[in-house]
């Protein structure tokens, strides 16, 4: 008889999908110069397109890295936004060039 009682292991736990859009206003990144790869996030400033709340987000608060794309989450709580890398160098060659700020695409390939 085996009288060890068995612990159910938890499900893997997935991401929750995008329930919000923000604008990014300014990015802190360390970038590789030659391929624009972001080698370190340091923080963003984003305004949340729901609650109009301007906000500074860095690694755990505001934001978490996963290995597929950045999380940013409202502080208000009203929703969150997955990154690509991509959209992230995107801004930043738009912020270079003297273009305005634009919302983030909902889903962005990286």
């Amino acid at each position: 008889m085996n009288l060890q009682t068995s612990v159910p292991l938890p499900l893997p736990r997935r991401p929750l999908p995008d329930s919000c859009q923000f604008e990014l206003l300014d990015v802190n990144a360390l970038q590789d110069p030659c391929s624009g790869r972001i080698v370190h996030l340091y923080s963003m400033v984003a305004r949340c397109l729901s609650c109009e709340v301007v906000f500074k987000a860095q690694e755990g608060e505001g934001f978490v890295s996963t290995s597929a794309a950045r999380v940013l989450r409202c502080p208000s709580g009203c929703g969150q936004q997955s990154l690509r890398g991509a959209a992230l160098r995107q801004w930043g060659a738009q912020a270079t060039s003297g273009f305005e700020s634009t919302p983030l695409p909902q889903s962005v390939r990286a």
